[in-house]
């Protein structure tokens, strides 16, 4: 095996330079596309390069590539990015490259980045190479090019690269999953170390699934005492209405606290904005980008937003109409069973009682699995220029499928239906059921097929320790794409909504997701470290748009709760005693609302986002990159007179 290029160093004898990602080529390519590529990877920047180390790998086939980046170009990526980083103070700062000397470990890369940054950096130099004056991809004079365009989107979108994707550490992993998920007891996530080798964006989903767990204990022990001790139902409701719409303000408003202490001390708190570049899958007439000055395609917003009006938006109504035909046809069996079995002394009457709700749960999550791949499919076709509103696109025509789908037929049954006792068996069995399958799908079926091909692998004696380094990076790439978090976040969200809307109803819901969100941290541990391929890590400094969808929810719910109140059959014996008409009741019923929604406010507006003393370290990070910048102005000044 070869030396990395341009350095000379013998990477396959000492560990001097580790490898941090890998480009697998697709097999029959081309060589003068293959040295193209690394030739522009490892290039100089005034060239429109890298700046990146690039091993061309040791396999036969020449359909690897390994990169990794001197200490100079992760360093000077660390400011473009505008990252901040302790100083030798202890204090955080933005970092500057020509004041490296005053942060702490900066002789030392693997100490000063963790080796989710090293990766993501590596990432976000490949990606920023592009076309100069090349008219077509060497070795294939029909695909075109065009100046300005990524070429590792470009031959991913070609299918020259099959794979990108960032190694594996095997020792900073073992140690991870025996911190992590291997241990007896789980009271605390290593979040830190989960951030150092994941990166800021899963950290933060697991932060946030471990605050969110831990926010509904309280909750779930108020459940379980009702249970135990048989409280009263009226009091029941009241009091869970009005803690329901405290516990949903306080939860988020602690959680925006408490990220953004996390994203100061990670240096992501004030991350700074970057231009984004088409993505790999756009596609249009060449144009020159009045912005940039570069050529790239153009499609205009009106032809996009005419496709979203005439094929999205009926694709999206007809899955809406499918649910409702759901809801329907379980209303209707509902009815039925109890007319047919309601009353009778079979054994198998509860079963039959119980399957209109299991049958609904089961089609309920069949049609979100079909629903996100068209959903998926709609926005590609859609053809969004940039990343963020690709996924926000997609965010909003899956969130509002899966808010209408999950809840509507609850809202049915509350409203309109007044049905408390099949308002609970409803809700349970879309807690337990719909748990059960999303595990099933998301780690037990993956981690069954994995352990089966292990087993193959050993029997054939074949054991993936044993292979040399090529060899365990085909491995890792052979392993399932890793979905990202927005599955995930959807099931929170879920819960955050079954959890704030109808626990006054079904008070063990608290109890029954805390039970679910423990074993949740174990399974997505072990869905990232063994099941799927390592995703690239990506800063973040927030959960984004789900902080909104989860204060959406928050307002709901103090709709729900009040009307839940006024319809509890004790509520109405209560105001027939005093006579109090109904209309009444419901002017009551809307008068607590608004002082619920007061409250709320208020609740939210008492608890700051940030705190003091995080406000203080911006202040004081703000003054010194003024400062910084205006001694840089000074030199310049000083050089130039």
């Amino acid at each position: 095996m070869g030396s990395w290029t341009p350095v000379s160093c013998q990477c396959c004898l000492t560990p001097t330079i580790p490898s941090l990602a890998a480009i697998q080529l697709r097999h029959a390519l081309k060589p003068e596309a293959k040295r193209w590529l690394i030739s522009r990877l490892e290039g100089r920047k005034k060239d429109g390069g890298a700046r990146l180390l690039v091993h061309p790998g040791e396999d036969d086939d020449g359909s690897m590539i390994l990169l990794s980046a001197t200490p100079y170009s992760l360093l000077r990526g660390t400011e473009q990015l505008g990252l901040a980083k302790p100083d030798c103070k202890g204090a955080m700062r933005a970092f500057s490259y020509d004041n490296r000397a005053s942060f702490l470990n900066t002789e030392k890369t693997e100490e000063f980045l963790t080796l989710a940054e090293r990766q993501f950096l590596v990432k976000h130099e490949a990606d920023g190479v592009r076309v100069q004056d090349e008219k077509c991809i060497p070795g294939y004079p029909k695909l075109r090019l065009y100046p300005g365009q990524p070429i590792v989107r470009c031959l991913q979108k070609r299918g020259l690269i099959e794979k990108f994707y960032p190694l594996h550490d095997k020792r900073q992993l073992q140690q991870l999953t025996r911190e992590w998920y291997k241990r007896l007891y789980l009271c605390s996530q290593p979040i830190d170390a989960v951030r150092a080798y994941f990166g800021d964006s899963v950290a933060l989903y697991f932060s946030f699934l471990s605050f969110f767990s831990g926010s509904l204990v309280p909750m779930a022990l108020l459940g379980v005492a009702y249970y135990v001790f048989s409280l009263d139902f009226l009091d029941r409701h009241i009091l869970f209405a009005v803690f329901s719409v405290i516990w949903s303000t306080v939860t988020l408003e602690l959680w925006k606290r408490h990220s953004a202490t996390a994203a100061y001390r990670w240096g992501t708190l004030q991350l700074k904005s970057r231009f984004e570049g088409p993505r790999g899958q756009y596609w249009g007439p060449l144009g020159v980008n009045p912005i940039t000055g570069r050529t790239e395609p153009y499609y205009p917003s009106w032809k996009r937003k005419l496709r979203m009006l005439l094929v999205s938006a009926p694709v999206v109504c007809i899955f809406l109409g499918l649910a409702v035909d759901g809801i329907a046809l379980f209303l209707y069996w509902e009815r039925w069973a109890q007319k047919s079995y309601g009353s009778s002394p079979s054994t198998l009457a509860p079963l039959w009682l119980l399957l209109p709700s299991i049958t609904h749960t089961l089609y309920v999550e069949l049609l979100n699995g079909i629903y996100k791949r068209v959903a998926n499919i709609l926005t590609e076709w859609e053809n969004h220029r940039v990343e963020s509103a690709f996924q926000y696109q997609l965010t909003l025509k899956v969130l509002l499928f899966r808010f209408f789908n999950c809840f509507a037929v609850l809202f049915y049954i509350t409203f309109y239906m007044q049905d408390l006792q099949l308002l609970r068996k409803r809700l349970s069995s879309l807690l337990i059921i719909s748990q059960a399958i999303n595990h099933f799908s998301e780690w037990v079926l993956p981690y069954l097929l994995h352990r089966l091909k292990l087993h193959r692998a050993r029997r054939k004696g074949d054991a993936p320790e044993d292979h040399p380094l090529v060899d365990i990076v085909y491995s890792e790439g052979k392993l399932p794409a890793y979905e990202g978090l927005f599955d995930d976040y959807m099931e929170l969200f879920i819960q955050f909504g079954y959890a704030s809307l109808f626990s006054c109803v079904y008070p063990l819901t608290a109890a029954l997701l805390v039970l679910n969100n423990v074993m949740e941290m174990r399974t997505d541990a072990l869905k990232l470290c063994q099941l799927y391929r390592k995703p690239f890590p990506c800063p973040a400094s927030n959960i984004g748009v789900w902080q909104a969808a989860f204060e959406t929810l928050g307002f709901f719910a103090v709709v729900t709760n009040c009307f839940l109140i006024s319809i509890s059959p004790e509520v109405k014996e209560l105001c027939r005693d005093l006579g109090v008409p109904p209309a009444i009741s419901l002017l009551y019923s809307i008068g607590m609302e608004h002082a619920l929604i007061v409250l709320k406010l208020v609740v939210a507006f008492a608890i700051p986002d940030e705190p003091s003393w995080v406000r203080l370290k911006l202040m004081q990070m703000d003054f010194c990159s003024w400062e910084a910048m205006k001694q840089r102005e000074t030199k310049q000044a000083l050089a130039a007179s």
